[in-house]
């Protein structure tokens, strides 16, 4: 009998999902992915697209997942639960496949001083934090995921040069407050490597262990595009959502003991200056023009 063709099913083809699943595709891999709007998948790209959402579940997943050599889910909580779990709990339990789940750094304690690795006790300081948090279990005792805490993400049409060039960039300021970001080509290249080396309920904070202010990146991108930077709004002023503003409640700066010891892996966009003058080089600064 010769060997299964590699085939990944992924549930979410999102901004990480849809970059991944090109990734692996290009490698000769087959995909399965879900989304909420298979008719908003562009190209012909010999996928097989399933629609998903929290209240349509996938009608026979069993004889789909039969297929797959490996599965990824990249949905977050949907009203406090984890959708994918809540709808197909047993036929997870039944793949027996390499299994990820992509999570988020959310789920670590606020610490302003000192460094946060896979080592440190998951302790929540949001709501968002604690769903995300019971969703990794939740994928663990299902079926052995791998966990991928992931830090703020960007890349390819998700950075802030289009809201410089709109004028709706804004710079928040919160004296000494520090986050980490990822690019998405990272995050593929990560998942890719874990892939190859894999291990079960095995934990990996995905961040470019650079922290950064959202001053500094603001500033740095608008002087790559030769814009005059907004003036800081201190955070009280800023009239930010409850989601936006829970982003500045808590504070930790993340890096990983696994990425480099274990998986050997280089950064190809190590800080925020690397992935932004990438990004500009490229000509990833959207469509839009500097404001008028």
């Amino acid at each position: 009998m010769g060997q299964q063709q590699k085939t990944l099913f992924i549930f979410g083809l999102g901004y990480v999902g849809l970059h991944l699943a090109q990734q692996l595709s290009n490698k000769g891999w087959q995909i399965i992915a879900t989304t909420r709007s298979p008719e908003k998948v562009k190209g012909n790209l010999g996928w097989q697209i399933l629609p998903f959402t929290d209240t349509a579940p996938i009608d026979n997943l069993a004889s789909h997942l039969a297929r797959a050599t490996h599965l990824i889910s990249t949905i977050g909580p949907v009203a406090g639960q984890d959708p994918v779990i809540a709808a197909h709990k047993q036929q997870l339990q039944a793949f027996s496949g390499w299994t990820g789940y992509l999570s988020a750094t959310s789920v670590y304690p606020d610490m302003p001083e000192g460094w946060v690795d896979e080592d440190t006790p998951p302790n929540p300081a949001t709501a968002r934090g604690k769903t995300r948090l019971a969703a990794e279990q939740a994928w663990q005792e299902a079926c052995g995921a791998e966990i991928f805490r992931i830090a703020g993400i960007y890349g390819p049409g998700r950075n802030v040069f289009k809201s410089l060039y709109e004028g709706s960039a804004r710079i928040i300021d919160k004296p000494g407050h520090l986050f980490n970001r990822i690019h998405q080509s990272d995050i593929s290249q990560i998942i890719i490597a874990a892939i190859h080396t894999p291990e079960a309920r095995r934990i990996l904070n995905l961040a470019d262990m650079h922290p950064a202010s959202q001053v500094d990146v603001v500033r740095f991108a608008a002087s790559l595009a030769g814009i005059t930077p907004p003036e800081p709004i201190p955070l009280e002023q800023a009239n930010l959502s409850e989601m936006g503003r829970s982003f500045y409640d808590s504070q930790r700066k993340i890096r990983s003991k696994i990425l480099g010891q274990t998986l050997k892996y280089s950064f190809r966009y190590p800080d925020y200056k690397a992935g932004l003058h990438a990004l500009f080089k490229a000509g990833d600064q959207s469509d839009s023009q500097p404001a008028q």
